[in-house]
């Protein structure tokens, strides 16, 4: 025969089964919450750096056709807050038999970028062909 005091402290067990459960519960929902927090963050991370490998491409190939005196620059992405600036510097480059590359030019592509407040810098250089204009 079961008494008054055995059914309260089985009352009290699931009480406290509960408040376990519930709290082991919390815990997960929270390393899950934390798990998807520092996914987004890397997200961000290949986002940014996919938009400035993009824009310093686009850079590239605008900057390509024009005559060299025109390549040192400065174009400004407003919509994604990214700055590049180019220069160009002459090469003297040989070749295996012992003569000059002539017209041979570095291209220098530098991003300067700040995404969430961290600021990031990128440079890009490429050796560029450009006949001297008459």
């Amino acid at each position: 025969m079961k008494t008054k005091f055995h059914r309260r402290i089985s009352r009290g067990y699931i009480l406290f089964e509960l408040v376990l459960a519930l709290t082991i519960f919390a815990i997960a929902v929270l390393g899950l919450a934390k798990a998807l927090n520092q996914a987004l963050e890397t997200a961000n991370l290949l986002k940014r750096d996919q938009l400035i490998r993009i824009g310093m491409r686009n850079v590239f190939e605008e900057l390509r056709n024009k005559p060299l005196a025109k390549m040192s620059t400065t174009i400004v992405d407003s919509t994604y807050g990214i700055t590049y600036t180019s220069s160009t510097e002459a090469l003297s480059l040989k070749t295996t038999s012992g003569g000059i590359l002539s017209d041979m030019y570095k291209l220098n592509i530098h991003a300067t970028s700040s995404f969430d407040g961290v600021p990031q810098e990128d440079n890009l250089d490429v050796y560029v062909y450009k006949p001297a204009q008459p």
